[in-house]
Protein backbone atom coordinates (compact mmCIF):
# COMPACT_ATOMS: atom_id res chain seq x y z
CA UNK A 1 0.00 0.00 0.00
CA UNK A 2 2.99 2.26 0.34
CA UNK A 3 3.07 3.01 -3.39
CA UNK A 4 -0.54 4.25 -3.58
CA UNK A 5 -1.75 7.59 -2.29
CA UNK A 6 -3.11 6.97 1.19
CA UNK A 7 -6.08 9.35 0.99
CA UNK A 8 -7.92 11.79 -1.27
CA UNK A 9 -10.14 14.54 0.13
CA UNK A 10 -11.99 15.25 -3.13
CA UNK A 11 -15.24 13.59 -1.99
CA UNK A 12 -15.15 15.26 1.41
CA UNK A 13 -14.39 18.65 -0.16
CA UNK A 14 -17.37 18.24 -2.50
CA UNK A 15 -19.66 17.49 0.42
CA UNK A 16 -18.24 20.39 2.46
CA UNK A 17 -18.75 22.91 -0.36
CA UNK A 18 -15.87 25.05 0.87
CA UNK A 19 -16.69 24.82 4.59
CA UNK A 20 -13.26 24.18 6.13
CA UNK A 21 -14.80 23.84 9.59
CA UNK A 22 -16.92 20.96 8.32
CA UNK A 23 -13.85 19.25 6.88
CA UNK A 24 -12.00 19.63 10.18
CA UNK A 25 -15.01 18.25 12.08
CA UNK A 26 -15.17 15.24 9.75
CA UNK A 27 -11.44 14.65 10.09
CA UNK A 28 -11.74 14.75 13.89
CA UNK A 29 -14.62 12.25 13.76
CA UNK A 30 -12.55 10.09 11.43
CA UNK A 31 -9.59 10.10 13.85
CA UNK A 32 -11.83 9.19 16.81
CA UNK A 33 -13.76 6.45 14.98
CA UNK A 34 -10.78 4.82 13.32
CA UNK A 35 -8.71 4.89 16.50
CA UNK A 36 -11.56 3.27 18.45
CA UNK A 37 -12.26 0.58 15.84
CA UNK A 38 -8.58 -0.32 15.50
CA UNK A 39 -8.47 -0.74 19.28
CA UNK A 40 -11.56 -2.94 19.08
CA UNK A 41 -10.04 -5.06 16.33
CA UNK A 42 -6.86 -5.61 18.33
CA UNK A 43 -8.92 -6.75 21.33
CA UNK A 44 -11.14 -8.99 19.21
CA UNK A 45 -8.10 -10.54 17.57
CA UNK A 46 -6.66 -11.65 20.92
CA UNK A 47 -10.06 -13.22 21.67
CA UNK A 48 -10.30 -14.84 18.24
CA UNK A 49 -13.63 -13.03 17.71
CA UNK A 50 -13.60 -12.88 13.90
CA UNK A 51 -17.24 -11.89 13.53
CA UNK A 52 -16.66 -8.76 15.63
CA UNK A 53 -13.50 -8.04 13.62
CA UNK A 54 -15.60 -8.19 10.45
CA UNK A 55 -18.15 -5.79 11.99
CA UNK A 56 -15.39 -3.34 12.93
CA UNK A 57 -13.86 -3.70 9.47
CA UNK A 58 -17.25 -2.75 8.01
CA UNK A 59 -17.30 0.41 10.15
CA UNK A 60 -13.74 1.23 9.13
CA UNK A 61 -14.55 0.79 5.44
CA UNK A 62 -17.14 3.56 5.68
CA UNK A 63 -14.72 5.88 7.44
CA UNK A 64 -11.97 5.20 4.91
CA UNK A 65 -14.37 5.90 2.04
CA UNK A 66 -15.07 9.42 3.34
CA UNK A 67 -11.38 10.22 3.32
CA UNK A 68 -10.82 8.66 -0.08
CA UNK A 69 -8.54 6.01 1.42
CA UNK A 70 -9.53 3.53 -1.27
CA UNK A 71 -6.86 0.91 -0.60
CA UNK A 72 -7.79 0.78 3.08
CA UNK A 73 -11.50 0.75 2.24
CA UNK A 74 -10.94 -2.23 -0.07
CA UNK A 75 -8.83 -4.05 2.53
CA UNK A 76 -11.47 -3.56 5.23
CA UNK A 77 -14.26 -4.65 2.88
CA UNK A 78 -12.25 -7.73 1.92
CA UNK A 79 -11.86 -8.73 5.58
CA UNK A 80 -15.60 -8.37 6.12
CA UNK A 81 -16.37 -10.36 2.97
CA UNK A 82 -14.02 -13.23 3.81
CA UNK A 83 -15.31 -13.60 7.38
CA UNK A 84 -19.04 -12.93 6.98
CA UNK A 85 -19.90 -13.99 3.45
CA UNK A 86 -17.27 -16.59 2.59
CA UNK A 87 -16.66 -18.01 6.09
CA UNK A 88 -13.00 -18.18 5.10
CA UNK A 89 -10.37 -17.08 7.61
CA UNK A 90 -7.40 -17.78 5.33
CA UNK A 91 -5.15 -14.73 5.39
CA UNK A 92 -7.55 -12.71 7.54
CA UNK A 93 -5.13 -12.40 10.48
CA UNK A 94 -2.46 -10.93 8.20
CA UNK A 95 -4.94 -8.62 6.49
CA UNK A 96 -6.19 -7.50 9.89
CA UNK A 97 -2.64 -6.67 10.99
CA UNK A 98 -2.11 -4.73 7.77
CA UNK A 99 -5.40 -2.86 8.23
CA UNK A 100 -4.47 -1.84 11.77
CA UNK A 101 -0.95 -0.76 10.80
CA UNK A 102 -1.98 1.22 7.73
CA UNK A 103 -5.06 2.64 9.46
CA UNK A 104 -2.92 3.87 12.34
CA UNK A 105 -0.45 5.33 9.85
CA UNK A 106 -3.27 7.24 8.16
CA UNK A 107 -4.63 8.50 11.48
CA UNK A 108 -1.16 9.76 12.45
CA UNK A 109 -0.77 11.48 9.08
CA UNK A 110 -4.19 13.11 9.26
CA UNK A 111 -3.50 14.36 12.78
CA UNK A 112 -0.26 16.00 11.62
CA UNK A 113 -1.86 17.60 8.58
CA UNK A 114 -5.21 18.71 9.99
CA UNK A 115 -5.71 18.34 13.72
CA UNK A 116 -2.43 19.70 15.08
CA UNK A 117 -2.40 22.85 12.86
CA UNK A 118 -6.03 23.56 13.82
CA UNK A 119 -5.18 23.31 17.51
CA UNK A 120 -2.21 25.63 17.07
CA UNK A 121 -4.46 28.15 15.27
CA UNK A 122 -6.97 28.00 18.13
CA UNK A 123 -4.30 28.56 20.77
CA UNK A 124 -2.32 31.15 18.86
Amino acid sequence: MMDRKLYNLKRLEEIAQGDQGFILDMVNIFVENVTAEIGNILSYKTEGNWKSIAESAHKLASNFAYLGANALHDLAANIEKKVIYENNLTGVAEKTDQLCQEGTRLVDLVKKIFVLPALIDMIG
